[in-house]
């Protein structure tokens, strides 16, 4: 079949085109997919790079995004794959599970920059026959994990939110579904061009990190109370900038690591202000059906940036890294 895996981790370059990769096995409980579009995420990067001390099979392919037709219908997949045993799996919390791993991602599970997927049958969602196929192609990653963090920390009426990045996956997905929820939206952006992005989005207000503070702003913006919630998808760099727009009580979720792993924390502020941090990995297979749902019944729309062909999933990468993107990146493989 046609497919763009890797052989060893490195450098885009390492990404290859092949059009009589094997076709994918499927094993116990598994369907084999066809694919019809597959988002490209940052996870994708980090795969491809490789994560020290984690190991995977190679070859691999990425894709974690994944819509296609299974016998002739239309479905998206859940992306995590678990052991289906534990207390948190029989709890409809699979991402909790020790053993969740996520298909296309750092795991053995391809995914789909390729024709064909094997995937769980469990992990199969029937699409609306209202929405449409590249906006299911948006949802299981960068949406699913802002609805979890959303969702766990309480985002509605009367709460202010923070969400760094509105031309990011993340960053979209959070302005549109935080707006959506009844919340106010803050977010940052950087230049011109991608605060009319945000605008358009709907985010309530706009900070240009490239000249403006960003805990001043908020502060302001909340007078002096600071945020009720702050996204945090960017990592190292951020950190002691959530920690001190956050008002007293208030909630930083923490989903990616863009910046860097190794993060300094303002001890003394985060205890006395009391703040309460979760991490999310994704979310669990109920939440993303909530998910798909609500975008259906709100009419929310990702703003898709691109599509390219399966065979130039170097070139959307290469998009994603240069950070040239606003909205979503999609391979179109059928």
């Amino acid at each position: 079949m046609k497919a763009v895996p890797f052989f060893e981790h490195g450098s885009i370059d390492f990404l290859q085109y092949v059009e009589d990769f094997p076709d994918p096995k499927a094993g116990k409980g598994d369907v084999i997919v066809d694919v019809e579009y597959c988002g490209v995420n940052h996870l994708d990067i980090w795969t491809r790079q490789g994560i020290a001390g984690k190991k995977i099979k190679l070859p691999h392919i990425c894709g974690c995004d994944i819509v296609g037709t299974f016998r002739g219908k239309r479905a998206m997949v859940y992306p995590g794959v678990s052991c289906g045993k534990c207390s948190h799996c029989r709890a409809g919390q699979e991402n909790l599970c020790r053993q969740f791993a996520i298909v296309g991602g750092m795991s053995d599970h391809d995914g789909g920059y390729a024709k064909q997927v094997a995937v769980p049958l469990k992990n199969l969602i029937k699409l609306p026959s209202s929405m449409k196929s590249e906006t299911a192609a948006a949802l299981s990653v960068s949406y699913l994990v802002a609805w979890n963090m959303l969702r766990t920390n309480g985002a509605g009426r009367g709460k202010t939110i923070l969400v760094y990045g509105a031309t990011s996956g993340v960053g979209m997905a959070t302005v549109q579904l935080a707006k959506a929820l009844g919340s106010e939206v803050i977010t940052t952006v950087s230049g011109k061009e991608k605060h009319n992005f945000a605008k358009k989005l709907g985010a309530h207000h706009i900070i240009d990190r490239t000249a403006q503070n960003i805990v001043e702003e908020t502060g302001r913006i909340t007078e002096g109370k600071g945020v009720d919630i702050v996204i945090d998808h960017v990592g190292a760099a951020t950190w002691p900038t959530s920690i001190a727009a956050l008002k007293h009580g208030g909630r930083m979720a923490v989903c990616g690591m863009t910046s860097g792993n190794e993060a300094t924390v303002p001890v003394r502020m985060f205890y006395s202000k009391q703040i309460i941090m979760t991490g999310a990995m994704l979310g669990s297979k109920s939440q993303l059906v909530e998910l798909a749902n609500f975008v259906n019944r709100k009419k929310i729309r990702p703003v898709i940036d691109s599509i390219f062909q399966l065979k130039d999933a170097k070139e959307a990468q290469k998009r994603m890294e240069a950070d040239l993107h606003a909205g979503k990146i999609l391979l179109k493989i059928t």
